[in-house]
C-alpha cells in the first residue's frame, strides 16, 4: 500500500522487547516502578490489540483497563517463558471475553463489510480497512504487522499453530489489497463518469 499515503492510529513502540522483558522480570520480583514503566511502555500495543477484536474504542478502553488490572496481581507469576508482550496479549484475550460478556456484545462481524476507505483528501483510512477484516485474520494481522510480533509469538498469543497465523496474515493482506483496489477502481469510475457528464 505504497501508492498513496496512509493515515492510521499507530505509533512506534515506546519500549523494545528486551527492555519490556527486563522490566517484567523486575516487576515479577515486586518492583512497582518497573511494573509502572512496563505498563506505560506497552499500553498502546495492548489497546490496539483490544481494538482489533472489538472494533469499538470504548470497549477497547474497557478491555485494556481490565487487562492491566489483572496484570497487577498476575505479574508475580511471570516467568519469561515467552516475551511479556505475548503474556499481556493472553491476559487481554481473557479480559476481552469478560468485557464483551458484560456489554452483551459479540466481536465485530466476521463477514467483511463494504466501506468507503478514502476521505476527501484521497488518504486511506487503514483503520476502516482493518476493521472490515474477519476477526481471526484481523487479530493475526494486527499482532504481526502492526505490533511486530513474530509469527511464533503470535501463534502462542492466539493459541494456534504458526501455519495458521501465516495463513490468516496472508488472507488479511489479500483482503486489504482487494479492498484497496476495489475502492481505487470505484474512484476512477466516478472520475470518468464526471468527465463524461461535463463533455
Amino acid at each position: 500500500m505504497s501508492r498513496r499515503q496512509t493515515r492510521h492510529d499507530a505509533r512506534r513502540r515506546t519500549l523494545a522487547d528486551h527492555d519490556a522483558d527486563a522490566l517484567a522480570r523486575r516487576a515479577s520480583r515486586g518492583d512497582s516502578d518497573a511494573f509502572a514503566a512496563l505498563c506505560t511502555g506497552i499500553h498502546h500495543d495492548i489497546w490496539r490489540y483490544c481494538w482489533s477484536l472489538t472494533g469499538d474504542r470504548d470497549l477497547a478502553d474497557d478491555a485494556t483497563q481490565e487487562t492491566f488490572l489483572r496484570a497487577t496481581t498476575a505479574i508475580g507469576r511471570f516467568r519469561g517463558d515467552a516475551p511479556v508482550r505475548v503474556w499481556f496479549v493472553v491476559l487481554a484475550r481473557r479480559s476481552l471475553g469478560d468485557t464483551l460478556d458484560r456489554a452483551k456484545r459479540a466481536p465485530v462481524p466476521a463477514d467483511p463489510v463494504a466501506i468507503p476507505v478514502r476521505d476527501g483528501t484521497g488518504y486511506v483510512d487503514l483503520g476502516a480497512l482493518i476493521t472490515a477484516l474477519a476477526p481471526d485474520a484481523r487479530q493475526a494481522f494486527v499482532l504481526t504487522q502492526m505490533l511486530g510480533f513474530s509469527y511464533a509469538d503470535a501463534a502462542v498469543a492466539m493459541d494456534c499453530p504458526v501455519g495458521t497465523i501465516r495463513s490468516r496474515v496472508f488472507r488479511a493482506k489479500s483482503a486489504l489489497v482487494d479492498a484497496w483496489h476495489a475502492d481505487h477502481h470505484t474512484d476512477a469510475a466516478h472520475e470518468t463518469n464526471a468527465e463524461e457528464a461535463s463533455e
